[in-house]
């Protein structure tokens, strides 16, 4: 059975199901972890669980524990996810430091067990739970933000911990992982700017500005690229299915007024010396140690390539960053040079499938279709930066990947339903076999 086993016989009088406290509860919990997700740091050479993870750990046997079912369709992504640990195991089998072996294994095993639960979760109810989520992450992605800026400024007693190499980098390890993670709340935020209805919802501009200001303040390029590549799909897209001229004109008049926040926002920040200094020097394309001949990024690529030809199987995971005393910084070719073709391959697959079933899902009316554009271009930016830094890690990237195939299997299914179901009188009672995708009932 799909998404959860409760009654959803209708009350008297009522034409809304009921739905049971657990449910109530698991929702509110769901969100409760989202919002600890702005904490992602540990001491140096250490990767403890974060509270975040402790948290996640508990509320996905919690969920399950109350009904929450995979849904039938999943089997693809999660049969891709599973060739990619396969891989990593073949490949650890002739590991050189073991040691690092099963801390790496489970953190992938725990990671790819929240994108089942991100998609079984959304898929159950898409509309209120992904809603519910993206609003924790935005709130969540502020106050790593609002921490990163007050570092960067000197706001506060001891802010230089929110920063590193003179970068803003909140609540993170790296400035390079706390710029991404902010990119989808932008584009959420955005996306409800674009639909505002009202004056009133023009609030929604400060946190916009507050979030593009701090990705800003990290000083990653992978970033930068990441939220015009995103942003740049995102209006595509939100253009391509516009049903009326308008409509077309808002996003039109939506853009403009995006482009004026942002100049407005970088124009201050670059009023500060400070900030115009490493603007600069951030800037340029091409840095020196991407170039360096012997510890250049593009060095070590070569390397991991070179090495994934000659060990097909693989050296393990967290094994190349010892040996070659730099990580990849590039998260196929990690991934390859971890799991070998098995899992190179096997990630290469998902996240290409990902995009076409994306993209199909999007091309079909729902009321989901702003918010999978949304989530469909943050991956579509993610993953394209993935050319560039190692993302394998990233809780927040999961959460997208997630949260985007619940959508899809939720689009899909509803468009499948229209198609083979001639009458009610065809239809399984409710409450047996599988359950409605509550989150695009009118």
């Amino acid at each position: 059975m799909d998404g959860w086993q409760i009654e959803t016989g209708n009350r008297p009088g009522s034409g809304a199901p009921r739905r049971p406290l657990g449910v109530h509860m698991a929702e509110w919990l769901v969100v409760l972890v989202i919002l600890t997700s702005f904490y992602v740091r540990s001491e140096p050479g250490q990767d403890k669980p974060s509270p975040y993870d402790l948290m996640m750990a508990g509320t996905v046997g919690l969920c399950f524990l109350l009904g929450l079912r995979f849904p039938r369709r999943i089997g693809w992504p999660a049969a891709l996810w599973g060739l990619v640990v396969a891989g990593f195991g073949i490949g650890a089998m002739d590991a050189l430091y073991v040691e690092r072996v099963r801390p790496a294994m489970m953190t992938t095993i725990y990671l790819v067990g929240t994108f089942l639960f991100f998609a079984s979760w959304i898929y159950a109810d898409p509309m209120r739970r992904l809603t519910q989520i993206f609003w924790a992450y935005t709130a969540s992605a502020t106050l790593a933000a609002a921490f990163g800026i007050a570092g960067y400024f000197g706001l506060v007693p001891g802010a230089e911990i929110f920063t590193q190499y003179g970068r803003a980098m909140g609540t993170f390890n790296d400035p390079n992982v706390f710029g991404p993670f902010l990119v989808a709340p932008i584009l959420f935020l955005g996306w409800r700017l674009s639909t505002a209805q009202s004056l009133r919802s023009f609030w929604i501009a400060f946190p916009f500005g507050l979030l593009v200001l701090a990705l800003l303040l990290s000083f990653s390029r992978g970033a930068w690229g990441n939220l015009l590549f995103s942003g740049l799909v995102f209006f595509g897209l939100t253009l391509a299915t516009s049903k009326s001229y308008l409509q077309t004109m808002r996003l039109v008049g939506f853009g403009a007024l995006t482009v004026v926040v942002m100049m407005g926002v970088v124009g201050f920040a670059l009023s500060s010396p400070k900030v115009a200094n490493l603007f600069e020097e951030r800037a340029s394309l091409v840095q020196s140690y991407d170039t360096d001949p012997e510890y250049g990024r593009f060095e070590s690529q070569s390397r991991a390539f070179a090495m994934a030809l000659e060990k097909p199987l693989g050296l393990g995971p967290a094994q190349w960053a010892m040996i070659n005393r730099l990580d990849t910084h590039n998260v196929y070719l990690n991934i390859l040079v971890a799991g070998g073709f098995l899992s190179g391959f096997a990630f290469i697959a998902l996240m290409l499938v990902t995009l076409v079933r994306g993209w199909r899902a999007i091309g079909r009316e729902s009321p989901a279709q702003g918010l999978l554009i949304v989530v469909y271009a943050a991956f579509a930016g993610h993953i394209a930066e993935a050319f560039i830094i190692d993302i394998d890690n990233w809780r927040h990237f999961y959460l997208i990947v997630g949260t985007l195939w619940g959508l899809v299997l939720a689009v899909e299914e509803r468009g499948e339903v229209r198609r083979t179901v001639p009458d009610a009188a065809s239809r399984p009672p409710q409450g047996i076999g599988r359950a409605p995708v509550s989150g695009f009932q009118a």
